[in-house]
C-alpha cells in the first residue's frame, strides 16, 4: 500500500502542476502534510529542545532545496516512471557520498550496482532522430532529477548521522515545515497566484498532502515496525514500478523501447545492491518460489 500511494503521490502532483506554480504547490502541499502531521505528535514537538529543533529544521531545508530541483523536473517530464527510476537510485547514491565525504566503505555489491545503474541512465538518454540514428541527449530533467537524487541521497545521511535521536513523529514534522517554508520563500520570490486554479487541481493538491505525504508515512511508519530493514527495502523498490504502470494508465504516458530498457536496468541495478536482502529472504524462505 505505501508502494502504491507513493506512486499515485508522483500522479497527484503532476496533475495538481497543470494549474499550480511548482513552488506555491510545494508550499500549499507542505504547509497541510505537516498540520496535519503535528496533530498527531503535539507534546513530542514540544518536548524537542533547541539542538534537536535545529538539526530536524535544517536538514529539512536541505530537503527543501532538493524538493524544489524535484518538482520542476516533474513539471517539465513527460514520463513520472523514467523520473521516478531515476530518483530510486538514491540507495545507490547514499554510499558514494559516504564513501566521498565520510569514509565509509563500499560493498562489493555497490560497486557491481553502478555499471547496471549508469547504462539505464545512458539508455534513458538515447533519442531516435527521423534518420533513424540513435544520438545521446542530456535532457534538463534527467539533469534535474539526477540532481535531485543526490540531494535526496545527502538528506539520507545528514538525518541518518545527525538526527538520530530525535523521534521519527517529530522529526518528520519539523522536516516538512522546514519544506514548506523553503518552497514559501522560493514561490514569494519567483512566482505569482495563478489567475485559475480549477476545482480538480485543489482535489489533486489535498490529495497530494493528506495521501501522498501524511497517509503514505503513517502507514510507512506502522508498516517499518513490523518488518526487518531489508524486507522494507525490497518492497521500496516497487515504487517506480507502480509510477511507471500509473504514468501509462492514467497519465496516457508512452516510453520508448530504449526507456523501458533503461528503466529495466536501473531495476536491476537496485536488485544487485539489495542482493544481501535477497539473501535474508532466501535463508527465511528456503523453499519459497520467491528466491527461485
Amino acid at each position: 500500500m505505501v508502494t502504491i500511494i507513493a506512486a499515485a503521490g508522483w500522479g497527484f502532483s503532476k496533475s495538481a502542476l497543470i494549474d499550480f506554480p511548482p513552488y506555491i504547490f510545494l508550499a500549499l502541499r507542505f504547509s497541510l502534510a505537516a498540520l496535519l502531521l503535528s496533530l498527531f505528535c503535539w507534546t513530542d514537538l514540544k518536548a524537542l529542545n533547541k539542538l534537536q529543533f535545529l538539526k530536524a529544521f535544517l536538514t529539512g531545508v536541505l530537503l527543501g532545496l532538493t524538493m524544489l530541483v524535484w518538482i520542476i523536473g516533474l513539471d517539465q517530464t513527460d514520463s513520472v516512471g523514467e523520473g521516478a527510476f531515476i530518483v530510486s537510485l538514491t540507495v545507490v547514491v547514499v554510499p558514494i557520498i559516504g564513501r566521498l565525504f565520510f569514509a565509509d566503505k563500499l560493498s562489493v555489491n555497490h560497486v557491481l550496482a553502478l555499471f547496471p545503474a549508469v547504462a539505464g541512465l545512458f539508455l534513458l538518454s538515447l533519442r531516435t532522430q527521423a534518420s533513424g540514428e540513435h544520438v545521446f541527449v542530456l535532457e534538463s530533467t534527467h539533469l534535474l532529477f539526477v540532481c535531485s537524487t543526490i540531494g535526496f541521497a545527502f538528506h539520507v545521511i545528514l538525518t541518518s548521522r545527525y538526527a538520530k535521536s530525535i523521534p521519527t513523529l517529530p522529526l518528520s514534522t519539523v522536516q516538512l515545515i522546514a519544506i514548506a517554508v523553503v518552497a514559501t520563500v522560493a514561490a514569494l520570490l519567483t512566482e505569482g497566484w495563478p489567475k485559475e486554479v480549477g476545482t480538480i487541481s485543489w482535489f489533486w493538491l489535498v490529495c497530494s498532502a493528506v495521501i501522498a505525504t501524511s497517509l503514505r508515512f503513517s502507514l510507512q511508519i506502522k508498516a517499518m515496525a513490523h518488518l526487518q530493514p531489508s524486507h522494507s527495502s525490497m518492497i521500496f523498490m516497487l515504487e517506480p514500478v507502480w509510477t511507471s504502470v500509473l504514468g501509462v494508465v492514467f497519465l496516457h504516458e508512452l516510453m520508448l523501447s530504449n526507456q523501458v530498457w533503461g528503466c529495466v536496468l536501473i531495476f536491476c541495478s537496485l536488485l544487485i545492491y539489495r542482493l544481501s536482502s535477497l539473501k535474508a529472504l532466501k535463508r527465511i524462505f528456503p523453499g519459497s518460489m520467491y528466491t527461485k
